[in-house]
């Protein structure tokens, strides 16, 4: 025990918040997943579609209401503006305020009308415009902690809200359930985010007293002007990401979208982990880009990082039928086929999101906004086309074929960028070894099609799997 704690005090704050927030993003993003088997036991596929919806239509809404203010952009201005913290973080949340405020003036002209658009009760937008004036707050404040890494305080308070946000949400449906309440995903929407929002509430509070800048031009102009690109990449990759829920509830209904959300929740399972391998990677990334000795190491650091994750993917993939007997019921179960697509899909967010640092670092934002943009217009064509004559099981491959084209042309302009300004031949990255674990990702995946129905091989699979990321996460573990 003693030399356990001593391995741990003698680790580096770099490395003690990289253990804290990756163990505090599996737990509160793994909340949503385990909680998936009681919601799906208590409500319809239709109040699971109305939960999906909502989330969706936020995801998108939210790219105007922050102006992308909370995209990558916000830690280059933690560096550059490293001596006036305080007033920058209360500076850009006055203008997301702002945009808050002006987007409840736009509804409150017309609320049927946006009610009726966007197929949500009244109420529930008005949810969502408290959200839009809040929540930046909290994720402005969650970014200065890891980036000074400070884990102790914003690991316990992302802990503690989902914990008590998810545990509201079940005993507010199951109350009203016995009561013959309608509308439990309304119930659930607002019983999770009353904490949500009531965290952020207060840290928007926090922010303010403390910062006590409401405009200052010098901080305005850097952030939007770093941020006004990042605009139209984040309503693209919007439309990327959640249009497919929204034009399966245009052409088939919300019973389609509760049963597409939910297995494109848990073929995204893999992200959670690529959501902590990459927010270690960035801080090392920028660090390192400019130092030429550093560059082998950091692209071989990169190629073992994205096999890792390329590993994760595919043992989860595998594990998808086991997935959802646990979380969901049968009418889930029956279209677990659409997994392998979507796990595919998602593993070129990995990918591209590689590609995308490199190009926030050298404030090339308006290629990472022409490169979803040219991917959200082929999601949304292949869906129209597709959705009306597949039905939702499309949307899956609609998916896969975006995203690839998102990461083949982040690619491109990546290699570009990066030679004309470093005047280098080798890359950052290794672009044969990500082509070759990308075409081994699809194609691992993929064979689930086959591969569900015939268990013995798959664990087999799944085993030889499971020794190889052993041997990378250790690998991994000896350069650090």
């Amino acid at each position: 025990m003693k030399r356990i704690i001593n391995k741990i005090n003698s680790m580096s704050a770099g490395l003690k918040s990289g253990i804290v927030y990756t163990f505090s993003t599996l737990l509160t993003r793994g909340l949503a997943i385990i909680t998936v088997p009681i919601f799906t036991r208590m409500m319809s596929s239709a109040e699971i579609g109305e939960v999906t919806l909502y989330n969706s239509w936020y995801s998108m809404l939210s790219v105007f209401a922050t102006l992308s203010l909370t995209s990558g952009g916000y830690q280059l201005a933690l560096k550059e503006f490293s001596d006036r913290r305080d007033q920058y973080n209360s500076s850009v949340l006055s203008i997301t305020s702002v945009m808050a405020l002006a987007l409840f003036g736009i509804f409150s002209i017309a609320p049927d009308f946006w009610a009726q658009m966007l197929g949500m009760d009244k109420n529930l937008i008005l949810l969502m415009l408290f959200g839009f004036l809040v929540a930046p707050a909290r994720d402005f404040w969650m970014t200065r902690q890891r980036f000074e890494y400070r884990y102790k305080l914003s690991g316990s308070i992302a802990v503690l809200s989902a914990i008590f946000a998810s545990a509201l949400s079940i005993f507010a449906v199951l109350f009203m359930r016995e009561r013959d309440v309608e509308k439990l995903g309304e119930v659930r929407l607002f019983a999770n985010y009353a904490v949500v929002y009531s965290v952020a509430a207060c840290l928007w509070l926090y922010i303010m007293l403390k910062g006590r800048t409401f405009f200052n031009k010098e901080f305005w102009s850097f952030s939007l002007k770093l941020s006004v690109p990042l605009i139209g990449h984040a309503i693209a990759k919007q439309i990327l990401d959640v249009s497919d829920r929204q034009m399966i509830n245009y052409y088939i209904g919300k019973d389609a979208v509760g049963i597409y959300g939910t297995l494109f929740s848990v073929s995204s399972l893999s992200l959670l982990a690529w959501g902590a391998i990459n927010s270690s990677f960035i801080p090392y990334l920028y660090k390192n880009l400019e130092v030429k000795e550093e560059r082998k190491k950091l692209q071989s650091t990169a190629s073992l990082l994205l096999g890792l994750y390329t590993v994760i993917a595919v043992i989860m993939t595998m594990f998808a039928p086991e997935i959802v007997r646990i979380l969901a019921t049968s009418e889930y179960y029956e279209a677990i086929y659409i997994m392998p697509p979507i796990a595919a899909g998602v593993f070129f967010t990995a990918v591209s999101n590689m590609y995308s640092n490199v190009l926030v670092y050298y404030k090339k934002t308006q290629y990472i906004f022409a490169s979803s943009a040219i991917a959200a217009l082929c999601n949304v064509i292949l869906n129209a086309v597709f959705i009306p004559m597949y039905g939702y099981q499309a949307a899956a491959y609609t998916t896969l074929a975006s995203h690839i084209l998102l990461a083949a042309v982040e690619a491109v302009l990546v290699t570009k960028v990066y030679h004309r300004v470093t005047k280098e031949k080798n890359m950052v990255y290794s672009n044969k070894a990500i082509v070759l674990m990308s075409l081994a990702c699809v194609a691992l995946c993929m064979s689930g099609l086959v591969l569900y129905s015939n268990v013995i091989v798959r664990y087999a699979l799944i085993a030889l799997l499971v020794v190889v990321a052993c041997y990378l996460a250790l690998k991994k573990s000896k350069r650090e």
